[in-house]
């Protein structure tokens, strides 16, 4: 039993990755539940304290039958799988966004990422989402190396087909949504930022029969307009000019986050239209919001997003940019990525198994952004779903009376989620939830760690008696 939820979910994408051998199986079994006993952030040496356990742990990631797709493949089998369990059909979202990482004091050659003297790669990642904004997992991730030798070289890739670009990322992360699709018939909505604003992106989308929201990057002409956007101006518009423009726009109250990642509440104009853009195969729906009576403190927040999500009226207009904002949550699985499973920590002699430990801590960090988000935003959700053991749960509800303060106790539900993560975050030194907010990744380790402690003296105890 981990710090966090092993869920349904969670546990079919485990059970999915095949390695066609049973000692590799019994050593990645043993391998994952020190990870899920355990704070992933530490090193390697820290995790598997057993020096049996650590050359074990290193044979699998060398094995030249292990790779990165070993974990990816076998994550999308669980998700899949997954996903035919359910009774209901509702689109599920797959936000694609790529994440750069910092090797530069690595004497490994990965590459560079923004400069010449830079060392890493990036990880594009498609995360998929359930109908209720939920994180189910990672259906599609990529290692992209630069190559040193590419360094420079931009204008000699600009006037290449986007499949020979860094940019068919974009339309690989596609194509895992539609192989999806094809093997669950559930309906996805592709969700991407102004870098996915690309005509081979959206026209593969459409031609798929897939569901897509991107934020535009290009100000696109525009060739046609519906019946009802039609007035008295030029045949031929901007799309940047023209949405703004537009007659009796609306406003909403909706929540937007500033460069810091930090959340608000905004008054915000909005409109829509549908348009026959430039290059694009079909008409598609345009949907304009900008944030009114910004502070100074940043400049306004503009969206024009592109989609092929039917928009009857306002309400499905408003539906829009809700869900392009969970593109958040990619983000936050960066952070968990990141700072949670330590990833820019690790130290291996080759790519292939720096890229296979990647593979390996993308489940952990699944399952820290997905008990994070239950605290947060299903907070009433009951703590039994995290903490399956019941004498665990027995000594978490003992514990409670004497860490949590009367503060935490008005702030959650007894035995919910968030009251969970606010005793893990105590028992770890957080100063509390009202002024400090949730507590991070290492504080609740921390927690968990000691509570483990606990565990292991409170069932020796039961057991003696």
């Amino acid at each position: 039993m981990g710090i966090f939820e092993t869920s349904r979910c969670i546990t079919l994408q485990m059970e999915g990755i095949r390695f066609g051998h049973l000692d590799r199986k019994a050593r990645y079994d043993q391998v994952i539940s020190v990870l899920n006993s355990s704070n992933p952030s530490l090193s390697f040496p820290d995790l598997f304290k057993n020096q049996h356990q650590l050359k074990g742990f290193y044979r699998l990631m060398n094995n030249k039958s292990v790779n990165h797709s070993t974990f990816i493949s076998g994550y999308q089998t669980g998700l899949i799988s997954y996903s035919k369990e359910q009774s209901n059909a509702d689109p599920w979202i797959l936000v694609q966004d790529t994440m750069l990482t910092d090797y530069n004091s690595r004497n490994l050659d990965l590459g560079y990422t923004q400069t010449e003297r830079s060392n890493g790669f990036l990880l594009h990642h498609g995360l998929l989402l359930d109908e209720k904004y939920i994180p189910l997992g990672l259906l599609h991730q990529e290692v992209i190396h630069r190559e040193r030798s590419d360094f420079g070289k931009a204008a000699y890739w600009r006037n290449k087909p986007t499949s020979e670009k860094e940019s068919n990322k974009w339309l690989e992360g596609v194509e895992t949504g539609i192989r999806f699709s094809k093997e669950t018939g559930r309906d996805l909505i592709h969700v991407m930022d102004r870098e996915a604003d690309i005509a081979d992106v959206i026209n593969k989308c459409i031609r798929a029969d897939q569901y897509f929201i991107i934020r535009a990057r290009h100000d696109r002409s525009t060739l046609t307009l519906s019946e009802k956007d039609k007035t008295d101006t030029p045949e031929l518009f901007r799309m940047y000019q023209l949405l703004p423009a537009l007659p009796n726009p609306f406003t909403i109250t909706r929540r937007l986050r500033n460069e810091k990642g930090k959340e608000y509440q905004a008054i915000c104009a909005m409109n829509y239209c549908s348009l026959k853009l430039r290059d694009i195969d079909q008409e598609i729906n345009c949907v304009w919001i900008k944030e009114q009576l910004a502070d100074q403190s940043h400049p306004p927040a503009e969206w024009f997003l592109l989609t092929n999500c039917a928009i009857k009226d306002e309400k499905d207009a408003e539906e829009i940019p809700e869900i392009y904002s969970k593109r958040w949550t990619v983000e936050d699985f960066h952070k968990c990525y990141k700072t949670g499973c330590s990833i820019e920590k690790r130290q291996f002699d080759s790519r292939k198994a720096l890229a296979a430990s990647i593979g390996l801590l993308a489940i952990s960090a699944v399952i820290l952004l997905r008990s994070r988000y239950l605290a947060k935003h299903q907070h009433d959700t009951p703590f039994e779903i995290i903490i399956t053991d019941k004498a665990e749960q027995e000594l978490a509800k003992k514990l409670a009376d004497k860490y949590l303060m009367p503060v935490d106790k008005q702030l959650c539900e007894p035995h919910s989620a968030l009251w969970w993560v606010l005793l893990l975050g105590r028992m770890g030194g957080h100063q509390g939830f009202k002024s400090k907010g949730l507590p991070g990744w290492q504080t609740l380790h921390k927690g968990y760690s000691f509570f483990q402690s606990m565990t292991i003296g409170y069932n020796y105890a039961n057991n003696s008696s």
